[in-house]
């Protein structure tokens, strides 16, 4: 009775269970080799104003691709919400019209699909779980909920098998996590049965995948859940024996939102082998300082004035834009930008000058980045002086307000002489 009763369970689960299909993202695309999983790393922090559509499928993005919900970068206390670091996180909030069903999530490529392990790796991502959501609230069971799950590709790179975390809340206003390898994209109603963690605060958690050997040549993958402080609220290890990674795993695949049921869910530093990284602006001189380019004749170029940009973080320093305003922006320009630092690097920026009236000409760069601690928009008042190069200089003083009289007396007495001398 209980072997039927088991059997029936596991056909029931099989009528919801989708098999791999073309509702997968990239579903049926193997990627070339791009290094091994264990060897590299990828951070998104959404702290880049650069971080924006378009996100399209098969676009080539190795970043995040909305695919049928919007990935929105928004600033720290949107809807409430603080971001887990830095200024700025984001939102996804499903689904676009065009969705076909119910498979809304966006996904990420981590920087690329890879096909060699590379003795295991770690993708994790920062999740805000909102006891407040109106779908928490509705004492609806599985009213609230989404599937995330990071998924390996095998060793000619294509997709292998998903891992799975099943967010869904409950009666009481709770939200439960469990974990399998097969999504219904909807929220899985009955999470209680099995292993599960139970979230009770509002809050930041770590959703974390540990990719790793079974210790019999298999592949295991630890899924674990840390609560805002780092501790391990909920933790379950799944695998399966005909995952052999010396002859069939390969390396990272994505790291998908398979559905969304919800308003919102806020999501910030999503990672690779990666701890949260920041950029960190400098510059010489510093912000602030006036940048001045030189003089130069109309219609020639200054001698111009360089500005050193420096990254003293751990993370890629992204100079999205460098935007000149005020009352003479037109006669001022910047080289190599937008660009990239790499960190404990440096690079210059060319400042030049084509002054297009004399006198003082004047106006302000701004510095547009992806610091997460210092600010995002950095100041320079620029300066440059142009000449007009048919202008009379005689030598002869302009005379002032004070030397007047004394100016129009030497004036008099020189045309005296000059009449004195044709009078001979």
């Amino acid at each position: 009775m209980l072997r039927l009763l088991a059997l029936l369970m596991i056909c029931g689960m099989a009528t919801v269970a989708q098999a791999y299909d073309q509702r997968w993202p990239d579903y049926g695309v193997s990627q070339v080799e791009r290094g091994s999983s264990g060897g590299t790393s990828y951070f998104q922090g959404f702290e880049s104003p650069c971080f924006g559509p378009p996100y399209q499928p098969g676009a080539g993005e190795i970043d995040w691709v909305r695919y049928y919900s919007e990935v929105v970068r928004v600033p720290s206390g949107s809807s409430s919400i603080p971001s887990r670091n830095g200024f700025n996180h984001a939102e996804l909030v499903p689904p676009l019209p065009t969705a076909p069903g119910t498979n809304t999530g966006a996904y990420t490529r981590l920087g690329g699909y890879r096909s060699n392990f590379g003795g295991g790796y770690t993708v994790e991502l920062d999740v805000y779980f909102d006891l407040g959501d109106p779908r928490v609230l509705s004492g609806i069971n599985a009213d609230y909920g989404w599937d995330a799950t990071s998924a390996i590709n095998d060793q000619s790179g294509g997709h292998r098998r998903d891992f799975i975390f099943h967010a869904a809340s409950n009666t009481s206003g709770q939200i439960l996590v469990g974990t399998s390898n097969t999504s219904s994209f909807a929220p899985v109603t009955n999470l209680a049965a099995g292993p599960h963690a139970t979230i009770s605060s509002t809050g930041w958690y770590t959703l974390q995948w540990v990719f790793r050997d079974a210790g019999d040549g298999s592949l295991a993958v630890d899924m674990n859940l840390l609560d805002g402080s780092g501790v391990t609220a909920f933790s379950q290890t799944l695998n399966d024996p005909s995952d052999v990674i010396a002859s069939v795993i390969g390396g990272n695949r994505y790291l998908w939102f398979v559905f969304v049921q919800s308003p919102r869910i806020a999501v910030d530093n999503v990672r690779l082998n990666s701890a949260v990284r920041e950029a960190l602006f400098a510059s010489m001189p510093t912000p602030g300082a006036a940048l001045n380019a030189g003089s130069a004749v109309l219609g020639a170029s200054a001698p111009g004035v360089a500005l050193e940009v420096q990254n003293q973080g751990s993370l890629r320093l992204e100079i999205c834009s460098c935007a000149i305003t005020g009352p003479d922006a037109a006669d001022f320009s910047v080289a190599t930008c937008p660009t990239l630092v790499a960190p404990d690097s440096n690079q210059l920026l060319n400042i030049s000058c084509m002054p297009s009236a004399a006198g003082l000409r004047s106006a302000n760069l701004t510095l547009v980045t992806n610091d997460s601690r210092r600010g995002t928009d950095f100041n320079y008042p620029l300066l440059c002086t142009g000449i007009d190069p048919n202008a009379v200089n005689l030598g002869v003083p302009v005379p002032g307000p004070q030397r007047g009289a004394l100016w129009l007396l030497l004036a008099a007495m020189l045309l005296a002489g000059i009449l004195a001398i044709r009078s001979r």
